[in-house]
């Protein structure tokens, strides 16, 4: 492993120099106005996941009511049941919220990015990035090594598309 990829190439150095020279050269209201903006974009995106993470919350609520009320019991034996119930119900919050997310999922769109995934011939890709795909597609957790197959097949993609522009740029000129 290099330490170049650790280091700012030229273009990087330079558009920090230029950033500097910008934001050096604003006077103090604009610099405060930049400052406030930037306060209201990061509040809109603390209500946006808010939104998000009400049920995040009462899981957690939950979860910290039934420790609270495990710290309380000084013998357990007798409590077995209870335990049982508050784990159960714990657990079918969590089933019942990854399925409502798998739902909402297949609602979107990604049952028809499924089948269109299966008609690929098994040999256009090789393994490694196939079982990065399979990971994005069905939402699980992925590896610095799927990601990085990800991300090569990403920068594949995108030139394959530069190269079909062309060719039918070609096809168009050979029709007429």
């Amino acid at each position: 492993m290099s330490m170049d990829k650790w280091l700012d190439d030229d273009e990087t150095k330079e558009n920090k120099r230029r950033r500097n020279e910008i934001y050096s050269s604003l006077s103090i209201e604009e610099k405060k106005d930049l400052k406030q903006q930037k306060a209201r974009d990061l509040v809109k995106k603390d209500k946006i996941t808010n939104s998000l993470d009400e049920s995040k919350k009462d899981f957690l609520t939950k979860v910290l009511e039934f420790k609270d009320w495990l710290n309380n019991r000084s013998y357990i034996k007798g409590d077995i049941e209870r335990i049982q119930t508050w784990v159960e119900n714990l657990y079918f919050m969590i089933d019942a919220n990854k399925n409502f997310n798998n739902k909402a999922r297949f609602k979107t769109g990604e049952d028809n990015l499924n089948n269109s995934y299966k008609s690929i011939p098994l040999k256009f890709l090789d393994e490694k990035t196939r079982i990065a795909l399979n990971k994005k597609l069905k939402g699980t957790k992925k590896t610095n090594s799927d990601n990085y197959y990800l991300r090569k097949l990403k920068i594949i993609v995108k030139e394959k598309l530069k190269d079909a522009e062309y060719y039918n740029i070609l096809r168009d000129i050979l029709e007429s």
